[in-house]
Parts: C-alpha cells; sequence; structure tokens
C-alpha cells in the first residue's frame, strides 16, 4: 500500500498545480477569443463537457476538485465582498476565479451580479462566455448583445456572435454580419487577418456550419 509521506503529498500537489496552471492558461484567453485557431475553441468547448481533466497517464483533476481550490482562491475576495456585497471589481473578480476552474454556473451569477452593479461590456462577454459553455447560448448571445449595446464595436463580442452562430448554429448570416461589423468597428485590429479568413469561409460555404477541420 502507497504511504501518504510528506514527499508524495507535495509531488501530488506540485501535479495537481501543474494542471490548474495550464487551465488557468486556457482562461486567460478572452472568452472564446481564437481567432487564431477555430478548432482550439471547438476542442476547448468539448473539453469543458467532460467531468474530468486527464494529464498524462496518471493524473486526474475531477470537478468536484476544481470547485475546492476555486473555493479556495476566492476566500479572500469573498470575505472582503462580505462587506461591500454590491462591488461590480469583487464580483467580477470571484466570478473569474470560478470561470477559470470551471465552475461555469458559480461564474456566470457573479458575473450577473457584477453586470447588475455596473453594465459593463467587458463583464457581459464573460458573462456570454460562461453562460456558452454550460450550453446555453441563447443566454450567452443576450449577454453579448448588451455588451454591444454598451460598446458598438466590441470585438470580442462581435466575434463571439459570429462564432456561435455559424459554428453552434450554422447560421452564417448572423456570423456575416458580426465579423463584417468588428472589422469595420475595428480596421486595425490585431487579428484581422484571422479574422478575414473566417469570414471567407463562411462566404463560400453557405450551406455549411463552421467545423474545427475548416
Amino acid at each position: 500500500m502507497e504511504r501518504n509521506t510528506p514527499a508524495a503529498k507535495s509531488w501530488s500537489r506540485i501535479r495537481i498545480w501543474w494542471v490548474l496552471a495550464g487551465i488557468c492558461l486556457l482562461s486567460g484567453i478572452s472568452v472564446l477569443y481564437l481567432v487564431s485557431a477555430p478548432s482550439q475553441a471547438s476542442a476547448f468547448k468539448h473539453q469543458v463537457a467532460r467531468p474530468a481533466i486527464a494529464h498524462g497517464a496518471d493524473v486526474t483533476i475531477t470537478l468536484n476538485q476544481l470547485k475546492q481550490e476555486a473555493d479556495k482562491q476566492a476566500e479572500p475576495l469573498l470575505a472582503r465582498l462580505r462587506k461591500s456585497p454590491d462591488d461590480p471589481v469583487l464580483l467580477a473578480e470571484i466570478g473569474k476565479i470560478y470561470y477559470q476552474m470551471r465552475q461555469f454556473p458559480v461564474a456566470a451569477k457573479f458575473y450577473e451580479d457584477s453586470v447588475r452593479a455596473n453594465p459593463d461590456p467587458a463583464v457581459l462577454v464573460k458573462l456570454g462566455g460562461a453562460h456558452h459553455f454550460e450550453g446555453n447560448d441563447d443566454v450567452a448571445i443576450r449577454a453579448w448583445n448588451h455588451a454591444l449595446r454598451l460598446d458598438p464595436g466590441n470585438a470580442d463580442a462581435l466575434f463571439n456572435i459570429g462564432f456561435v452562430q455559424w459554428h453552434v448554429r450554422g447560421n452564417r448570416k448572423e456570423a456575416i454580419a458580426a465579423w463584417q461589423k468588428l472589422l469595420q468597428t475595428n480596421p486595425n485590429h490585431p487579428k484581422r487577418a484571422q479574422v478575414e479568413g473566417l469570414l471567407n469561409q463562411a462566404k463560400q460555404h453557405p450551406e455549411t456550419p463552421m467545423t474545427g477541420n475548416e
């Protein structure tokens, strides 16, 4: 029987943090904003739906473990929130922690409370992402459209709407409209070439939703 030695505990913790670091790196990318590699967005969405993350041959981090880690990281902010329950910045920061740990329903709740206190386009984009990864694309699109009402040229919201409209719904008309507006309102966007590539794909494949292999 394997002994629960301090060295074993240390090695286990290192492996867990290695996995968590990878998750945080993925989550650090703007919600769904993966114009340089659309196949990555598809792969990440499918990964999110799984009950656990496998890393290598011997490490599996469950969603329950991620929830525990999120609770641990969020506790200092939650303590501050108890003194300032309507602080939109604190609420958004807590939402970010739970989003990074794939606790999307919890993340959505904090993001919703944040935008209720202060409608911020950037937080609305994240709120939409949390709903998308829950599988609630109607709600996600409403959040992104809310962001656009506040910031009509918001590149993240426009890209996300286009991505979901075509990739999930097969609605190329709405996708093309969103991406065209993105290019019009952000002519110097650093990912302009990638967005133009996706736009051309949508125009060339009128009856076919975008897939990870295109």
